[in-house]
C-alpha cells in the first residue's frame, strides 16, 4: 500500500509536469494512557498514514534563477482527482515562495532501508512506564493527581525527484504529570518528560522528584532577596541553557545574518575560568527529512566551534556540506560532583513558570516557583521571585555537575552552577 501510494502520487506529479518533489511518508501507531491519581481513566490507541508532498518551482527574476516551494499534506483517503487538485495547487503556490535557486539532496536511486526497532510495543512500553511512574507515588501528603503516557512508533520513508529513497524507523515515549501537595498552600507543579526509549529508572526518578517538589512548594515562604546569587540549573532548563550554542551555529540563523557564529571562534570569549564547553549533536535517526544522510557531529571541542549545522538549502547558500537538522545534543560530564559544588553557599532553582533561553539577546531566566537557598549554615526552601542572566557572563564560569541525565533531547551532566547572576527577590 505505500509503494502504491508514492508511486500514485509521484504518477501524478509526472503527469502536471511536476519535476521536482519530495516526498515524506509517516506511518504512525500509539498507544495512550490517562489517569486520575492511580486510576486508569483513558486508554487509546491510534494509527495513522499521512504524506508530506513538497513541490518546487524554478523561476527567474532580473536574471537570477530562482526555486520556490509549497507543500501539501496527502492522506490515503483520497481520491486521485483529489491529490491532483492539491498538489496543483502546491504547484501554484510555489511561485509566490521563490527563494534564491538550490539544488535538492541527491541520491542512488536505490531504496534505502535501516529496520531497526523498539523491542517493545507501544501498549508493552505505555505500562511500563505508568508502573514506573506511580512506584514513586508512595508519600503521605503529595501526590500524582493526574498522568498522560504516550508512546508512539513510527515507520518513516523520504523520496525525492533527485534519487533519494530512504526508509527507518522512530520511537518515542512522552507525556506529563502533575504533581500536589495540600500540607500548608494547596500546590500544583506540572512536569513533562519525552524519551526515545523506554526509560523506567528516569520516569520514576523524575516522579519521585516532584513529588517532593510539590511538597517542599506547599511549605516555601516568599522570603527570596533581591540580589546576585551563586545559581545551580539542572535538568530541562540547563539543556533549555545549552541550546543557545546550537541556534546560534545554525546555518539559517547565520545566513539570515541572526547570528554572528562562524566555525573557530571561541564561543565563551577569552576570559573562561570555568569550564570548556564540549557539545557534540547526536543523529537521532538515519537520515534528515530532506535525505541527508546524518552522523553524530562535533559542534564545540573545548569552546572552540568547529562546525556550522542545519539543512539543505542554508548549507548551499552558504557554501558548507548540509548536515540534517538535529535534536539531541550531548555535553561532556562535568569535573565536579553536586556535593561539591553545594560546599558552598548557593541557590538551587529546581522548578520554573516559564525558564526561557533568547538567543537573539542571550538573557535566560524564569518565574522561580521552588528553589533552596543555601547561606553557608542552613537550607531555605523560597518560592517567587525570578532570574534574569545572560549567557555572555555566564559562560565564562560553567562548573558542570558529575551527575547524568538524559532525555530526547539532551545527555550530559545534570546541573551546572552559574556565578553572580542576577535575581529579582519575591521577599514579603
Amino acid at each position: 500500500m505505500m509503494n502504491d501510494m508514492i508511486n500514485k502520487i509521484t504518477e501524478i506529479l509526472k503527469s502536471e509536469g511536476i519535476g521536482k518533489y519530495l516526498i515524506n511518508k509517516t506511518e504512525k501507531s500509539s498507544s495512550e494512557l490517562f489517569f486520575i491519581r492511580k486510576k486508569l481513566d483513558v486508554r487509546r490507541a491510534k494509527n495513522i498514514t499521512d504524506y508530506k508532498v513538497t513541490v518546487y518551482r524554478d523561476l527567474e527574476k532580473d536574471g537570477a534563477k530562482l526555486r520556490g516551494s509549497a507543500a501539501a499534506d496527502i492522506f490515503p483517503t483520497m481520491t486521485d482527482e483529489e491529490i491532483r487538485e492539491k498538489l496543483k495547487e502546491a504547484y501554484f503556490a510555489a511561485q509566490f515562495a521563490a527563494n534564491p535557486f538550490f539544488e535538492l539532496v541527491s541520491g542512488e536511486g536505490k531504496a534505502v532501508a535501516d529496520d531497526s526497532e523498539d523491542p517493545h510495543s507501544t501498549e508493552d512500553a505505555v505500562k511500563m512506564m505508568a508502573e514506573a511512574l506511580f512506584s514513586a507515588d508512595n508519600d503521605g501528603e503529595a501526590f500524582i493527581n493526574s498522568a498522560e503516557i504516550f508512546a508512539v512508533k513510527e515507520k518513516i520513508r523520504i523520496v525525492n525527484s533527485d534519487g533519494v529513497d530512504a526508509a527507518f524507523n522512530k520511537f518515542n515515549i512522552n507525556g506529563e504529570f502533575v504533581t500536589q501537595c495540600k500540607t500548608e498552600e494547596d500546590v500544583e507543579l506540572h512536569y513533562s518528560f519525552d524519551y526515545d526509549k523506554v526509560s523506567e529508572k528516569a520516569i520514576a526518578e523524575k516522579a519521585a522528584e516532584g513529588i517532593k517538589s510539590a511538597k517542599d512548594r506547599s511549605t516555601a515562604k516568599r522570603s527570596l532577596k533581591s540580589g546576585n546569587y551563586d545559581v545551580i540549573i539542572s535538568g530541562g532548563e540547563l539543556a533549555t541553557i545549552l541550546s543557545y550554542y546550537v541556534d546560534k551555529s545554525d546555518s539559517a540563523y547565520i545566513y539570515a545574518k541572526y547570528s554572528d557564529y562562524s566555525a573557530g571562534i571561541n564561543v565563551q570569549g577569552s576570559e573562561t575560568t570555568g569550564e570548556k564547553l564540549n557539545i557534540t549533536c547526536i543523529a537521532t535517526q538515519p537520515y534528515s527529512s530532506e535525505g541527508i544522510k546524518m552522523s553524530d557531529l562535533k559542534l564545540i571541542d573545548n569552546g572552540e566551534l568547529k562546525a556550522i549545522h542545519g539543512g539543505n538549502r542554508f548549507a548551499q547558500y552558504l557554501g558548507i556540506a548540509p548536515t540534517g537538522v538535529y535534536e539531541k545534543i550531548k555535553l561532556d560530564a562535568g569535573s565536579e560532583s553536586l556535593e561539591e559544588i553545594k560546599k558552598k553557599p548557593y541557590l538551587q532553582a529546581v522548578k520554573f513558570s516559564d525558564f526561557q533561553m533568547d538567543f537573539f539577546t542571550g538573557h535566560f531566566g524564569g518565574e522561580i516557583r521552588l528553589a533552596y537557598l543555601y547561606d553557608g549554615n542552613s537550607i531555605t526552601k523560597v518560592t517567587g521571585g525570578s532570574i534574569n542572566g545572560i549567557i555572555s557572563n555566564a559562560h565564562k564560569n560553567f562548573v558542570f555537575s558529575k551527575e547524568k541525565y538524559s532525555d530526547s533531547y539532551y545527555e550530559g551532566p545534570f546541573a551546572v552552577k552559574i556565578e553572580n547572576v542576577a535575581v529579582a527577590g519575591s521577599e514579603e
